[in-house]
């Protein structure tokens, strides 16, 4: 038994989401007590499946604290390597689904004909008595003849403690010669309060009980705990129970135990499932409403217990209350029942109208019961006949597909059939996790698979921007392969029902993408990218659905360049005109420099000089047409920031960065504040005009037919920049070196201009000049031949291997980029179209204005435009590249070679758990499992036979027209012919 319990123990801790919160056991009870103590179980039973859910976790512990634990500090030294990263799990979510059964119910039996025989034994030990004289009684040894005889010098206590065995065993004959002896009839056993009667009642002695009563024991006696009435309901007694109720017994006694007080005589006969005496009781007028000290009646504990014939006797009485709920945790029984997965009791209370949708004080229903006790058929009843509300939440937010995922075999049914009763498989609780979330973060890979398949958005966030996306990438990878099915699902192939020719027709249904991402179509695809998962983009379906959105929504993002072409060509007109060439302030005789050098433009005899010298008001009127485009600048810039959830995340786009640095400088640059220009005023419009002309590369660059090349110069940029900083302590060393020997050499006059000479030498300009002595007449020969060595090197190790290492680097990185180019493409396009969908929808625009975008920039803007029909094979077909078509044309070719079903059970995990399964079935069972896995195969043929059958009737229906006019042919010909014989034989 310990072993058992030690088992039972381990699986009750086996469940990482949902915590227990009442660490006590229950002793379970079916069958009368008056039976040996084997033959009925110590615990409380509960289904096989609520047992195997739960999992063990030590949620918010310290991971050191846990090593420390596990190795003590004493064998080894720990490495410090920086904080571990924070956990997947969510602590302290799930301690809501809690075991629902009273406290009440601890103890659901406390006299056994067993516990009465240990403790008048032990009893008679401490006391110092014989055991034989027990064993004698027991035995029949001991007779009415020698009774005096055998007990001649026994003492008090073993007359005692002997009578009391004589009532437990039925041996009423001897009940007379023991009080002969001396025996007390008030003597009571000192465990329980135990007397004579108490136990005469208990073993179902009629003559044993009515001897006693006529000897005037009490039938109301309650020494200690319980009154002879709750002893014959423990003992399954009727026929003494009637004896003691003919005699006075009160049907309303209560117990006075210290862990089950107030317990009435229903309450006993309940937890004993003594039907019979709980049919007495009730018809003997007993409170079938009568609650003990936590508010538990005996209609709970029938349920509690799962008693469904004890349950159906109190549920018949007169004024039962079947929704009455406990004190404390406001429970009815049919949340009880539920808990336990006892169906019969279900069913039972049901009968009645138990209130399926009832809720305890943590707002969960019945039916939150039943799924996190894993009972399908208890689930499938309370949806079925008691009309369970599966999108019901309790205070926490959470539905019964919340409590439903657990570890146990009948978990996916359990979501099958809340699925197909309405449940939301996208529900949040109120850390915004959805059922996914919780499959996912407990690794339970084929409820992440059964809930993709129903719907589950794997995008989902939680509030803490978790997506489910990212644990399921994490815990259990495999399931992804269920993404891949449904999208492959979603391509088909048809014949089109007008042609002629019936030709091919692909339909593809982006619903699977688009279901859960209105109006940000592209969050579902740019999740995926966001978690590493990009190769999802170049399934045919999403290839086509970035084609297609693409299409809509480019031509804001070209009005956007073209804007931002228009600002940074205004400003850089302004910067040359008004800065460059010094023409405002030359133009408002405000000019300090000397003639000499005084910019060209505005000097030399030319039209344009000539017109900004005599109008400055030119240039007044750029800056101010230049201020007006910021502005708007401004605006949109303002209006995008709404759309990232924060600021940190704004600043981390260098575009965002730049674009407002470029904003910042229009008005540093003015000439506005003081009336004129100032010559710190050009470096900040020089940079400005480069960031500018920068940002629209970039912005060029991220367009799909030019985003090769700029993301091959970034990844040549960023090689270049680590290979500078690997060798730059060379080149250092060469700028120094050549400030040394050639000193009195304007290019390296200063180690930074030499710096600058040595980049440039490295790129190949390389300058000989420098070698050249100016003067003959004095030549340092040594320093010489130092410059010449030095030059020699420097040629060799930068110009030569150094350039040429970076040369060969970037032909490297080009090449691999070519490889993946069609890949970053999809990837560049769309994070691209969620920058512009998170511009165009962030919900500040008025309502008109978004219908438009809606109407302009969506690919579904209505629910229903979701399936776009193409002809793959048709090559006039223009809607989607020859590629994609072709790529999904061979997708839905094979689907349909292959049956169009997709399974729950498709994954890489599921797979492996089959054929775990199979190593353990018979060969009649395995037979069955290949026969179901022929059935898709089957379908298909069936479908392509039904396809011949239906071809075949229709040529033989074309054959019987063409007979049938040949028929009236030959008809005519012969009525022809008899007429023409008839005009000849006239």
């Amino acid at each position: 038994m310990v072993s058992s319990l030690n088992h039972e123990t381990l699986l009750t801790m086996d469940n990482l989401g949902f915590q227990d919160s009442i660490a006590s056991r229950k002793l379970g009870r079916s069958v009368s007590v008056n039976t040996p103590a084997e033959s009925f179980p110590l615990y409380k039973s509960h289904t096989c499946n609520s047992a195997m859910i739960l999992r063990w976790r030590r949620a918010g512990e310290d991971p050191n604290i846990m090593l420390e634990e596990e190795y003590p500090s004493d064998d080894f030294e720990y490495m410090e390597c920086g904080p571990s990263p924070p956990s997947d799990h969510t602590p302290h979510i799930y301690e809501s689904f809690e075991e629902f059964s009273s406290n009440a119910s601890e103890l659901t039996v406390q006299i056994c004909h067993d516990t009465i025989k240990t403790n008048l034994s032990e009893h008679m030990k401490l006391s110092s008595g014989r055991h034989q004289l027990l064993d004698d009684i027991e035995l029949k040894k001991t007779t009415q003849d020698n009774l005096a005889a055998t007990f001649k010098g026994a003492s008090k206590l073993e007359i005692n403690i002997s009578f009391l065995w004589a009532a437990l065993m039925k041996r009423w004959d001897l009940l007379d010669g023991f009080l002969s002896l001396g025996a007390s009839k008030l003597y009571y056993e000192p465990n329980q309060g135990l007397s004579a009667i108490h136990l005469a009642a208990f073993s179902g002695c009629i003559p044993g009980t009515q001897f006693l009563i006529a000897k005037g024991c009490d039938v109301n006696a309650l020494f200690k705990c319980y009154t002879p009435l709750h002893c014959a309901a423990f003992g399954d007694s009727p026929d003494t129970s009637m004896v003691l109720l003919n005699n006075g017994a009160k049907v309303q006694a209560l117990t006075n135990s210290p862990s089950n007080s107030n317990e009435s005589v229903l309450h006993c006969a309940v937890r004993a499932n003594a039907v019979a005496c709980v049919r007495l009781f009730t018809a003997e007028g007993a409170d079938v409403g009568q609650v003990e000290y936590c508010g538990i009646s005996p209609i709970h504990l029938a349920a509690d217990l799962g008693h469904p014939q004890c349950l159906k006797i109190l549920l018949e009485a007169k004024g039962t209350n079947v929704n009455a709920a406990t004190k404390e945790k406001e429970l009815t029984a049919l949340h009880m029942a539920a808990e336990g997965g006892y169906l019969e009791c279900i069913e039972v209370l049901l009968e009645k109208h138990a209130d399926s949708n009832a809720k305890n004080h943590r707002g969960q229903t019945p039916l939150h019961s039943a799924a996190r006790a894993q009972a399908y058929d208890c689930v499938e009843l309370l949806l079925r006949k008691g009309n369970a509300d599966p999108t019901i939440s309790d205070c926490d937010k959470r539905t019964p597909l919340h409590a439903a995922v657990g570890k146990a075999a009948r978990s996916y049914d359990i979501i099958e059939i809340l699925v197909s009763w309405g449940a939301d498989v996208n529900a949040k609780d109120q850390y915004g996790y959805t059922p996914l979330h919780i499959a996912a973060l407990n690794e339970l890979s084929q409820c992440v698979e059964i809930l993709i398949y129903h719907g589950a958005d794997v995008t989902a966030k939680s509030k803490l921007g978790v997506t489910a996306l990212g644990i399921i990438t994490r815990k259990t990878p495999a399931s992804l392969a269920m993404v891949t099915h449904k999208l492959d699902s979603a391509i088909t192939l048809h014949h089109h029902p007008e042609s002629s020719n019936r030709e091919v027709e692909l339909r593809l249904d982006f619903r699977s993408i688009l279901q859960h991402c209105h109006p940000r179509e592209i969050s579902f695809l740019n999740t995926f990218v966001d978690e590493g998962q990009k190769e999802i983009l170049l399934h045919p379906l999403c290839s086509a659905f970035l084609y297609l959105k693409w299409e809509k929504i480019r031509k804001y993002y070209i009005a956007r360049m073209f804007f931002c072409f228009i600002f940074v060509l205004s400003l850089s007109l302004y910067v040359l005109t008004a800065l460059a060439h010094n023409c405002y302030n030359h133009g408002k005789n405000m000019n300090d420099t000397q003639t000499e050098n005084v910019m060209e433009l505005c000097e030399k005899k030319s039209m344009m000089g000539h017109m900004l010298r005599n109008n400055p008001f030119v240039i007044e009127m750029q800056w101010f047409v230049l201020v007006g485009i910021t502005c708007c600048e401004i605006l949109r810039k303002v209006y995008g920031i709404a759309g990232y959830p924060s600021v940190k995340q704004y600043l981390s786009h260098r575009e965002n960065i730049i674009e407002w640095s470029v904003i910042c400088s229009v008005f540093v640059i003015s000439f506005i504040y003081t009336g004129r220009t100032y010559m710190w005023q050009n470096h900040v419009g020089a940079f400005a005009v480069l960031f500018g002309w920068t940002n629209l590369m970039l912005m060029v660059g991220q367009l799909p037919i030019f985003g090769s090349y700029v993301a091959m110069y970034t990844r040549v940029q960023g090689e270049f920049a680590k290979l500078l900083l690997a060798y730059s302590c060379l080149l250092i060393g060469f700028t120094i070196s050549f400030c040394v020997i050639f000193p009195d050499s304007s290019t390296f006059a200063n180690p930074f201009i030499g710096l600058i000479t040595v980049l440039v030498m490295m790129t190949g300009e390389l300058n000989l000049d420098i070698l050249v002595d100016d003067d003959p007449e004095d030549p340092p020969f040594l320093l010489e031949i130092s410059a010449q060595v030095t030059y020699i090197l420097f040629l060799l190790f930068v110009t030569v291997i150094l350039m040429n290492l970076l040369v060969g680097i970037a032909v490297h990185d080009i090449q691999g980029l070519q490889k993946t180019a069609g890949l970053s493409k999809l990837v560049r396009q769309t994070k691209l179209i969620s920058y512009m969908e998170l511009a165009l929808f962030n919900g500040y625009l008025p309502q008109y204005i978004l219908n438009l975008l809606h109407w302009t920039a969506l690919v579904s803007p209505k629910a229903y435009r979701v399936v776009l029909n193409v002809k793959p094979l048709n090559p006039r077909e223009k809607r989607l590249p020859r590629d994609i078509l072709k790529a999904a044309h061979d997708i839905a070719t094979r689907r349909k070679k292959y049956g169009h079903t997709i399974s729950s059970q498709a994954s890489h995990a599921t797979a492996y758990a089959k054929k775990h399964l199979n190593n353990n079935m018979d060969h009649q069972t395995c037979d069955l499992v290949e026969m179901t896995g022929m059935v898709p195969l089957l379908q298909n043929k069936i479908d392509k036979a039904s396809e011949h059958i239906e071809e075949l009737g229709r040529e033989v229906r074309e054959l019987k027209t063409v007979i049938q006019n040949n028929q009236k042919v030959m008809e005519q010909l012969l009525q022809t012919l008899v007429k023409n014989k008839s005009c000849t034989d006239c």
